[in-house]
């Protein structure tokens, strides 16, 4: 039997999405996705298990809503080529499905539509007739064949999954970092990344600085280290 995995009361990370969305009243789109983004990531942090057979369907999103959120704050780092359906129009028909499933149940539920589709019961089958030659030992016999010509599974490989910095976290952590000094590297805020994931968190949280104005970003030559200076 297929099972689903849940997140709290949700089931998928589209339904996780849009429970957010549905909570805070906004329409489907960029800007919307962008603002469920940290709610999103907390979600992932209150999981107990963390099967990374679970977890997959979950990360991949997440990373898509930390690039859309990228995207809308530096609207020149845009990608050309086609990428498939984006993350808004998975929802758009996510939704459509939720909600054609709730009308179609309750169509169900009408006992009208219901009589419709009745179907009688299967007659009782008269019973099992065994062949002439059968006898306990042929039946074990073909039990063992059967067990014989099945290929054991292969146990999953074992793996971690480390906990993501949320971008307040980080914000919290560059702005002690600067009260030690007027000015910090790129690379030093970067030290304590672990994966791509709190790469991009860190990207975010000076983005959010800037916007605040609480920090300005210099950088001497091309692809030279950027420093972080304190306004």
């Amino acid at each position: 039997m297929n099972t689903s995995f849940k997140l709290e009361q949700f089931e998928g990370p589209l339904d996780l999405l849009l429970g957010l969305i549905d909570d805070e009243k906004l329409n489907i789109s960029e800007l919307a996705l962008s603002q469920v983004t940290e709610q999103y990531l907390r979600h992932l942090d209150k999981i107990e298990e963390k099967k990374p057979e679970d977890l997959a369907d979950f990360l991949v999103v997440a990373t898509k809503l930390l690039f859309l959120k990228s995207r809308l704050l530096l609207p020149q780092f845009g990608v050309e080529e086609d990428e498939g359906p984006s993350l808004e129009e998975q929802l758009r028909l996510y939704k459509a499905f939720v909600e054609a499933s709730k009308k179609l149940n309750k169509s169900w539920l009408d006992s009208s539509i219901r009589s419709v589709f009745r179907v009688e019961p299967p007659k009782k089958p008269s019973g099992f007739l065994p062949p002439s030659n059968f006898s306990f030992e042929s039946l074990k016999e073909s039990i063992n064949k059967l067990l014989y010509r099945l290929t054991p599974p292969k146990p999953l490989p074992r793996t971690h999954i480390d906990k993501s910095i949320t971008i307040k976290e980080k914000i919290d952590q560059i702005r002690n970092l600067l009260k030690k000094g007027q000015s910090a590297s790129f690379s030093q805020i970067l030290n304590d990344s672990k994966n791509k994931t709190e790469v991009i968190v860190v990207f975010l949280a000076l983005l959010e600085l800037v916007k605040q104005k609480t920090v300005v970003l210099n950088q001497g030559d091309n692809f030279s280290d950027i420093m972080i200076n304190k306004v």
